[in-house]
């Protein structure tokens, strides 16, 4: 197997510029442990990578962040539109993506997935079947499919997967390094948020 590039020698942006309309709010800042869900967030991937980026839609709101912070340059809303402004602010060959509310990353997943990067364009976890897009790495070749599919007025996410070269990560070897999941975990309701909470307070 061609060696794995370094994580050092990659980016990890943080996408923090969804509405939260099913929380009520914004989210990115709510507290957890001693922090927030996105400083818990940029917490897991700063020792990985060699810069973190965060795209947000208010960058007023994120002042203070030791990060670089990138305001969304485009006027549609959703994560497609977050991950071309960070691939086009990375000169990495490949950045690994998360939500704002992911706050128990784990190192060794992320491992895992970079054994991988050589000969695709995406690595993407299989939870139980289902596709973690914004638990990935993308490589800079997937930028000009985003834009193209932004401009032809197509946000989602799989859309980009589905004209990508993806490599998937099964459940099976997640689990050996993660057994419940929780690099998966993020903040969508209320009643997650308490769960994260909870859970948060337990590591401690």
């Amino acid at each position: 197997m061609t060696m794995p590039l370094a994580l050092q020698n990659l980016d990890a942006l943080v996408l923090a510029g969804g509405e939260s309309s099913r929380m009520g709010g914004p989210k990115a800042l709510l507290p957890v442990g001693n922090t927030t869900l996105l400083g818990a967030t940029i917490d897991r991937l700063r020792p990985l990578f060699r810069q973190v980026l965060v795209v947000t839609r208010d960058r007023d709101a994120l002042m203070g962040l030791d990060v670089e912070v990138l305001t969304d340059d485009r006027p549609e809303r959703g994560p497609l539109v977050g991950l071309a402004r960070g691939l086009a602010a990375s000169d990495a060959p490949w950045c690994f993506v998360a939500g704002c509310d992911m706050p128990f990353l784990n190192p060794a997943v992320i491992g895992l997935m970079a054994q991988y990067l050589e000969g695709y364009e995406v690595v993407v976890p299989s939870v139980n079947g289902r596709l973690q897009p914004l638990h990935a790495f993308y490589s800079h070749e997937c930028l000009p499919l985003a834009r193209d599919l932004l401009d032809s007025g197509k946000k989602s996410m799989h859309a980009l997967l589905d004209r990508c070269h993806v490599r998937t990560i099964g459940s099976e070897a997640l689990m050996a390094l993660d057994p419940e999941f929780l690099s998966f975990r993020d903040v969508d309701t209320q009643e997650a948020y308490r769960v994260v909470q909870n859970l948060a307070e337990r590591a401690r």
